[in-house]
């Protein structure tokens, strides 16, 4: 005997399946979870030019948009020329990138490695001084607390010592780096085999983003084919609005976020160097790099600046935290704003929740990426929730469920047409005549009743 289900069932069978194979695949995933991290990392690995060219695309494209627009004005001036257009403008931004990669590696890394070797070279000094400091303060600590004492004194030997023997092994390796000596040559030759992937991989992503962006527009007319084809017409569309919305939001916090990191970077260094600080390159350089991280960057970023100058020249500790503290005030009342705008619109626990589990994961790029892909998220939940209380006619702002009695004065809820229909058809009782001559004559008739 054949069975034959409804749409109803169906349906139910088919949520069945799906929730049979995600808590299969939860199970495989926490059994055997190292055998898959290892296939992860595998499968990335080898994919690595892919995902660089595809990053790295995306993130070019709006500066090809932008290229390609004033190209035209004099490709297109008699008849279109579409592909002499797209191969320009092409050839141009990854004239420019090849630019600015180029730029600073020479304006930055030999700069970024005298400061680095001045630091290691002036290490024991410095490290000389903080023992002194500490075995100041902690004095105290010797007679009162002996154990505690001694346990602070052989912590801070043992992270001193560390120190050392790490300045005394990598200063050689820099000053090789800096003068291009035959000691480069062997340190290259040990890692040759992971110098030689990571270019590949670099060279092989810039060949991948050359092709992205010259047919960009026929490789995404082809991934929309493949979701029109495998899912429904309703789940693709919106799909592709959060992917639009989603895309939006990154790119935009992305982009403007980057400007305001250079932006503040320069000040930084324009500054440092008017109060005469060490380590100006370094770190202005920290300063704007770790800023591009919302909200919690600058304090990322001046903690260790200060401990930086903290062991070089101590008494100017309290000038640069006072710049930074009005560096980041600038930064977060006036360049932010104007640039960004209200772009997250994240409250600050879900930002420090976003930081939190991206950097956990992927580490810097995660702390930057999550924030602004958190937001989108969040939007998009937010909408959902507030078109599901209309639809049950309950309001959709938050202060109305502070407390277990919902408010309702700000809720409409919809009307319901069968009970405007039934409304309709009451008769609704004749009100009483406000006539002085009708009320005598209504009284005498009851009266006359009332005798017979």
């Amino acid at each position: 005997m054949k069975i034959r289900l409804n749409e109803h069932q169906q349906g139910i069978a088919r949520i069945a399946v799906w929730t049979f194979s995600v808590c299969l695949l939860i199970g495989i995933a926490v059994w055997r979870f190292d055998a898959l991290a290892g296939i992860f990392r595998k499968v990335v690995s080898v994919l690595a030019p892919v995902l660089v060219g595809l990053a790295t695309a995306y993130l070019l494209s709006p500066l090809q948009n932008w290229a390609e627009r004033k190209i035209s004005i004099l490709t297109d001036r008699k008849k279109p020329h579409p592909r002499l257009r797209r191969g320009l403008s092409v050839a141009a931004t990854m004239l420019v990138l090849l630019i600015v990669i180029v730029g600073l590696v020479a304006a930055i890394v030999p700069e970024l490695i005298t400061s680095i070797k001045n630091l290691l070279v002036n290490l024991p000094e410095y490290l000389t001084n903080m023992t002194d400091w500490i075995n100041a303060h902690i004095a105290s600590l010797k007679d009162d607390q002996p154990q505690l004492y001694s346990l602070l004194v052989s912590v801070w030997d043992t992270a001193q010592n560390s120190l050392n023997n790490f300045a005394d092994q990598f200063e050689p390796k820099l000053d090789s780096i800096a003068s291009g000596g035959a000691d480069l040559i062997s340190i290259v030759t040990t890692s040759a085999v992971s110098v030689f992937k990571g270019f590949t991989n670099f060279l092989l992503g810039l060949i991948i983003t050359v092709y992205l962006l010259y047919n960009k527009e026929r490789y995404l007319a082809q991934a929309r084919k493949i979701l029109y084809a495998t899912m429904p017409q309703e789940r693709v569309h919106g799909f592709l609005r959060i992917g639009s919305h989603v895309s939006y939001t990154f790119m935009h916090f992305f982009s403007g976020k980057t400007l305001d990191s250079i932006i503040i970077a320069l000040l930084c260094f324009i500054g440092m160097t008017i109060l005469k600080m060490p380590y100006i390159t370094l770190i202005s350089i920290l300063v704007g790099i770790t800023n591009i991280i919302p909200f919690f960057g600058p304090i990322i970023g001046a903690v260790p600046s200060a401990l930086l100058i903290l062991l070089s020249e101590p008494r100017k500790v309290i000038p640069f935290v006072i710049f930074i503290l009005v560096l980041q005030q600038f930064d977060g009342n006036f360049l932010g704003p104007k640039i960004l705008g209200d772009t997250l619109g994240l409250p600050m626990f879900w930002i420090l929740f976003a930081i939190t589990i991206g950097g956990g994961l992927f580490g810097f790029a995660g702390m930057v990426a999550f924030v602004p892909l958190f937001a989108a998220v969040y939007a998009l939940f937010s909408d959902f929730l507030s078109e599901r209380l209309h639809k049950k006619g309950l309001p959709p702002e938050t202060e109305c469920y502070m407390t277990n009695e919902i408010l309702f004065a700000a809720a409409k809820p919809p009307a319901d047409p069968e009970t405007e229909d039934h409304a309709g058809d009451t008769e609704t009782p004749e009100p009483e005549s406000s006539d002085p001559e009708a009320a005598p004559e209504a009284a005498g008739t009851d009266d006359e009743e009332a005798a017979g």
